[in-house]
Formats: C-alpha cells, sequence, structure tokens
C-alpha cells in the first residue's frame, strides 16, 4: 500500500481491508481501492444532498402556517415512532400524512402558478381627503382556475391597505379597482402587486409579488374661505408706505443707473434700450397687500388622534390662506420651519399657488425652532404695513410678544391657533387666547372636525372667553336691588 491515507479515513479504509483480505486473498490491494473510491463518492453526494435541503427548507418552512408545522412535527414523531417499533400502521399513517402534506403544497404553488399583474392608476397627484383610484389588471394564464386568491396593493402611504380577494378561471382575466383615502400629504409609493393564498386546509401560505412602484404626490387640500378677510391694511399713500428694500421683491421703486453688482435679472432692459447704458430697477419694501404666511411646524407642539393631526389641519389652513391672498391678487409669502427653512419670498400669480403646495408637500413636521425664533429671525422680511398670518398649535405665549412689537410697525396680524386639546394634546390654548385678545390681536380657533370655512368665519371675541362671561355677569345688577 502506498502512502499513508489520513486519520479521518483511517478507519473506514482499515476495517473494508481486512473484510476483503479473509474474503479473497491475494486481492486485497485492488479491492481496498476500489471500495475506498465507492466510499468516497458516497460522502460527496451526501455532502451535496445536505446543502440543497439547507437551501430549500428554508423558504419551504417560511411559507408553513403553524398549522402546517404542527403537521410536520407529527408526521416526524409518527415516522420516528414506526421505525422504532416497527409497526404497520404508523407506516401507514405517516404515509398518509406525507401525501397531505406534498398535495397541499403542490396545490398552494399551482394557485399561482402563471398569474400575471399589472397596475394602471387614473390619477398620481391628489389631495388629502381624496380618493386614489387604482385599477389593477389580474390574468391567470394557467389551465387550471385559481381558487381564491386575495389581491393586495402595498403602500407606504399611511392609514389604510387596499386588498380584495377574488376567484379567476382558467385562461381569464379581471379588472378590478382598489380605493386608497389619502390621509397625510407628502410623497409616496404605491405598488407592487402582491397576490397571496393558501391551500383547503391552511397548511401553507404563498405569495408572489409584482409590478413597480408607482409614485403618488399628495398635497394640501384647498378649502375655500368665503368669509375669511385678510386684514390688508389701508394705503395711505405711496410716500407713507413704501420703503426701499435691499432684497428682490415683486414692487419695483424706481430705475437708475446700473452698480457693479447688480444682477443680470435685475437690469430693466427697455431702458437700457432708450438710454444707450446699464440701467437697473430698484425694488421696495411694498405696501399693505403684501401677506406673509407663518406656519409653525414644531415638532412637540403637533398631536394627534387616530388619522387626524394638528399638523394637517395647520397646512391646508395655511394653503388655503396662501390661495386666498393669491386670488385676491396680493403678493403672498410663506416661511416654514420644520425638517428644513422653508421660505418662499413674496410672488403673485397661481404659479406661487403651485409652489406653495409644493413646498408644503414636501415639508414635514420636525422642526426645534420655537415660532417666537421664528418670528424674530424673520422680522426683516415683513415690509411695514404688510399683513402677518400666523398658523399654530403651540399653547406657549412667548412669541405673543414678538407679535406686539413686530404690530408697532403697522403690520397687521392674524392668528390661526389649531386646538391641541381636541387632538389629545394636554394643554389648552386659554392662555394664549386671552393673551391676544388683551393685545388687540384676531384670533381664530380650529378644533379637531371643525369645517375649517365655519371655523375661519369669525374670530374669537372677548365674550366668548369664560373669564370675561364671569367678569361681565359679576357686574351685572340684580333686578331685585332696583
Amino acid at each position: 500500500m502506498a502512502g499513508t491515507p489520513n486519520k479521518g479515513r483511517l478507519k473506514v479504509r482499515q476495517v473494508v481491508y481486512y473484510r476483503l483480505q479473509d474474503a479473497i486473498p491475494g486481492k486485497t490491494d485492488l479491492l481496498w481501492v476500489d471500495a475506498t473510491r465507492d466510499t468516497t463518492d458516497n460522502f460527496g453526494k451526501m455532502k451535496h444532498c445536505i446543502r440543497m435541503v439547507s437551501r430549500v427548507f428554508p423558504h419551504f418552512w417560511a411559507q408553513t402556517t403553524p398549522r402546517g408545522r404542527g403537521m410536520i412535527v407529527l408526521l416526524a414523531i409518527i415516522l420516528l415512532l414506526a421505525i422504532a417499533t416497527g409497526e404497520a400502521v404508523l407506516y401507514r399513517v405517516s404515509y398518509f400524512l406525507t401525501l397531505v402534506v406534498v398535495g397541499s403544497y403542490v396545490c398552494v404553488r399551482l394557485k399561482l402558478w402563471r398569474l400575471d399583474m399589472r397596475m394602471q392608476n387614473k390619477s398620481y397627484a391628489v389631495q388629502v381627503g381624496d380618493m386614489l383610484k387604482g385599477h389593477v389588471y389580474v390574468r391567470n394564464n394557467s389551465p387550471l382556475p385559481t381558487g381564491w386568491v386575495e389581491i393586495m396593493l402595498m403602500s407606504n402611504m399611511p392609514g389604510n391597505t387596499s386588498g380584495i380577494a377574488t376567484a379567476i378561471g382558467a385562461r381569464e382575466q379581471e379588472r378590478l379597482e382598489m380605493d386608497t383615502l389619502c390621509h397625510a400629504r407628502g410623497v409616496y409609493t404605491i405598488g407592487p402587486l402582491v397576490a397571496r393564498t393558501s391551500d383547503p386546509l391552511g397548511l401553507f401560505q404563498v405569495q408572489i409579488i409584482q409590478g413597480n412602484p408607482i409614485k403618488v404626490v399628495v398635497q394640501p387640500p384647498i378649502v375655500a374661505l368665503p368669509y375669511f378677510r385678510l386684514p390688508v391694511a389701508e394705503r395711505l399713500g405711496e410716500e407713507s408706505i413704501r420703503y426701499r428694500s435691499q432684497t428682490r421683491t415683486p414692487h419695483v421703486g424706481t430705475i437708475r443707473e446700473y452698480i457693479n453688482g447688480d444682477s443680470l435679472n435685475q437690469i430693466h432692459w427697455l431702458s437700457t434700450a432708450k438710454s444707450g447704458q446699464l440701467m437697473s430697477k430698484e425694488f421696495d419694501s411694498g405696501g399693505g397687500g403684501d401677506v406673509w404666511v407663518v406656519l409653525d411646524l414644531e415638532q412637540k407642539i403637533h398631536h394627534s388622534q387616530g388619522t387626524e393631526r394638528t399638523d394637517e389641519y395647520a397646512v391646508a389652513i395655511a394653503a388655503s390662506l396662501a390661495h386666498l391672498a393669491v386670488v385676491e391678487e396680493h403678493p403672498v409669502g410663506l416661511i416654514a420651519y420644520g425638517d428644513h427653512e422653508y421660505v418662499l419670498p413674496l410672488r403673485s400669480g397661481t404659479q406661487q399657488t403651485s409652489r406653495v403646495l409644493e413646498t408644503l408637500t414636501s415639508s414635514k413636521t420636525e422642526g426645534d425652532n420655537a415660532l417666537a425664533e421664528v418670528l424674530v429671525k424673520n422680522a426683516g422680511q415683513f415690509g411695514r404695513s404688510a399683513s402677518l398670518l400666523v398658523v399654530t398649535s403651540s399653547t406657549g405665549i412667548e412669541w405673543v410678544s414678538v407679535l406686539r412689537e413686530l404690530r408697532s410697525r403697522s403690520l397687521s396680524i392674524v392668528v390661526i391657533l389649531v386646538d391641541p386639546a381636541s387632538f389629545g394634546g394636554k394643554q389648552a390654548l386659554d392662555e394664549v387666547v386671552m393673551k391676544l385678545v388683551s393685545v388687540g390681536i384676531p384670533a381664530y380657533i380650529v378644533h379637531r372636525g371643525d369645517p375649517l370655512s365655519h371655523a375661519l368665519s369669525r374670530p374669537i371675541m372677548p365674550d366668548d372667553l369664560p373669564i370675561f362671561k364671569q367678569y361681565s355677569k359679576s357686574e351685572q345688577v340684580p333686578a331685585s336691588v332696583t
């Protein structure tokens, strides 16, 4: 024998060697080599089978329901008892259970064997509160019917998941309608589609995923506000309300000679052509028609009750106010500090409404700047005699003092408060409302479930507050005294 076999295979070779030596003397080496080769091949085949099982079993086990796993465990126990005792009855039971398990798995796999799904949407840009219409086409290319199949539309939109159960015949096609209610603004995806089914005994559950995700933009709603009046200041004369502005505004004050550093957008080309030299536009702060909408997106002040949230109400109010200002032909700007510092400069026209909606759609309520800080930081943006509309759910009173200082600059200020207590918050707005009323700033309160057109039809009056009611009652003289 040439060479010494390794230690792991030495025992097997020695056993085979001695047995063959006793059986056929003189031909031990030849037979020993053949037996060794056969044993090595068997080990290789066994390792290959183990690798295949280790790959297939996790996928198979993932498709098994708790009832199916219990059935497999029961089958294994009965099979072990049959091998240990040799009872024919146990063997028959194990054969029957094996047939049930294998048949159920084959049945559930054939249901979705050649199922094709595709999705077609009617609209990709909707508003909060709209119903997103989704059309799904399902075709069964198999010669066998599918039985009952659950078709689900995957989506990262908050609220609900669309799904429907149907049975499709052999080589037939169905058109399904899946409606999804849009609860919150944002950019989402719907799709892909998921088809899920199980066998009649409920041992296995199989699903397939098809289709590509579709982008859906959910914008805040624009609500008509027929009874809300913008606090636009009265124009008392251009000289008294217009001031030079260091930044670009919608208002052109005068034309002057070009100064090195002026941008190309600032050049007045008509005057340049007439005079033969570069002329630039000089802007002013505008008059009392400017409207600024300040939206408070500080994270800690907002609350939710089910699918309704204070920030969604606030965003809808801000969008509606900006749209109202555009309709009434006022330049409007937006300031919202959330996940980013969103500042839209004053502009007019329907394009500004689109910019406001786009900004509010992408904004998130993740800000860490208090409303007072936002107002102080942007105080230079507000021209004299402009209108300032503040939308917030803050129950603090620090920002009221900032508004009082801004009001001294002839700004017309209105505050719209979204009541956090009606959304599950612990603090009420009583102190804030009394502070605003005491300094003469009009305030509106919106509760959960209130129609915006009704809630913004009339500001809070002193008589509406409990403390003023109690004070007025204490001043009344009883009739019996007189």
